[in-house]
């Protein structure tokens, strides 16, 4: 049960705010009539805000994390701690290998707190000095650890899962002479792709379009227009339901080849992808990775954008460093995070938190308020995805099949 004197906060942008008790509900700290919901106030407001900001700024870019793929009912993707436990045979069968050779304090923090990327980081950088660490059949561990992480990502989009395709349909209908959503993703897993395909939309994920499908940054310079046909507005020259994806961190479907990376849609053995180790920060400034990071911190300097983030845990400083510096020096940013934490109470069951002030970092949330281009809401993906209002006038869907009747 909720502490009777603790406050649940569900919304804070600069100084206005929601929350909720176990007897009222507040507005900007203050308590509200007996017969308002905290939850629908902040649905409403998210709603309206986004409305405005959607219909006025001229960039939205949307930065992904694991939090969106929890959302996927039996097939979700996994926490750090799910992840733990995922590989836990192979992580007690490596612990055991290091305690044999008198090393075991190195990683005893990082297995009482459950910390994969403190735990792989130690073994990279063991293998730096003493070379590869193999276990009794000469295979080395890291690599088993590796994939048995890159297999927790194949994940299948379930049926019943909508949410990931309306999140795109929502925030792609809009006018089509503004510039395509971004949608940059740290996750490895390919659901965001799979809602893109069942939806009937085109991504432009700098690989080429002829077969095999090879990356090249410069492929995220082309777009895709329909001249036939081309009516007098220019807004009907471009193809609707397109949008632009950067996977940050690789894909399960990712091949490196030599020099190159392929898209293979399928399963890949061994991925081309940045594990969780302390080495990604490195590892972000090379190929195809620094390509990508490169076009997010220039989007984040364009003036009049938007930047959705959801489900980001405000782990990796390197993506963090990119929207500070926004934040700071960009007058026309503006920056929603849409927050979501659980905790196991006393009688073993999970309750929400709300906003977490200290799971997120001070230049977002200082002294309970956020700067002005700044919102946070507490909210899971799905249902944040309720959240965000639908723009029938722009919705190509919507016209399509109203066509086709």
């Amino acid at each position: 049960m909720v502490d009777k004197l603790s406050k649940k906060l569900l919304y804070i942008s600069g100084d206005k705010s929601i929350a909720y008790d176990k007897e009222h509900c507040y507005r900007d700290g203050m308590p509200c009539s007996n017969d308002e919901d905290a939850i629908l106030m902040t649905k409403t407001r998210v709603s309206d805000e986004l409305e405005k900001l959607l219909g006025n700024i001229t960039n939205v870019a949307v930065l992904t994390a694991a939090g969106t793929s929890l959302d996927n009912y039996e097939n979700s993707g996994k926490t750090r701690v799910g992840l733990w436990e995922h590989c836990k045979a192979e992580i007690d069968a490596i612990a055991e290998i290091i305690n044999s050779r008198g090393l075991y304090e190195k990683i005893e923090k990082s297995i009482k707190e459950m910390d994969i990327e403190g735990f792989l980081s130690y073994l990279l950088l063991y293998e730096k000095v003493n070379g590869a660490l193999n276990n009794a059949d000469g295979v080395r561990v890291v690599d088993e650890l590796e994939k048995k992480i890159s297999d927790a990502c194949n994940l299948k989009l379930n049926q019943q899962n909508t949410h990931h395709g309306m999140f795109l349909r929502k925030l792609t209908s809009r006018k089509l002479t503004f510039p395509r959503l971004e949608l940059f993703t740290l996750n490895y897993d390919t659901l965001f792709e799979q809602a893109a395909q069942n939806m009937g939309f085109t991504l432009i994920d700098g690989f080429s379009f002829s077969h095999p499908r090879k990356f090249s940054g410069r492929n995220f310079n082309y777009d895709i227009v329909c001249r036939d046909n081309s009516r007098l507005r220019k807004e009907e020259n471009f193809a609707p339901n397109v949008l632009k994806l950067f996977k940050l961190h690789g894909s399960v479907d990712w091949k490196r080849e030599g020099d190159f990376v392929y898209q293979i849609g399928g399963k890949v053995d061994k991925p081309c992808v940045v594990y969780p180790a302390s080495d990604k920060f490195e590892s972000s400034y090379e190929q195809p990775y620094f390509e990508m990071m490169s076009h997010f911190q220039q989007t984040l300097r364009k003036e009049g954008t938007l930047l959705i983030v959801v489900g980001f845990g405000f782990q990796d400083k390197h993506i963090q460093n990119v929207i500070k510096e926004a934040i700071a020096t960009n007058s026309n940013f503006h920056l929603m995070v849409v927050f979501y934490k659980s905790k196991k109470t006393a009688e073993g069951m999970y309750e929400d938190t709300g906003i977490v002030s200290e799971d997120i970092p001070e230049y977002i949330i200082k002294d309970g308020k956020t700067p002005a281009n700044v919102t946070v809401v507490f909210s899971k993906f799905k249902d944040f995805v309720d959240m965000i209002p639908q723009n029938k006038a722009y919705d190509n869907l919507v016209s399509n099949r109203d066509e086709a009747i």
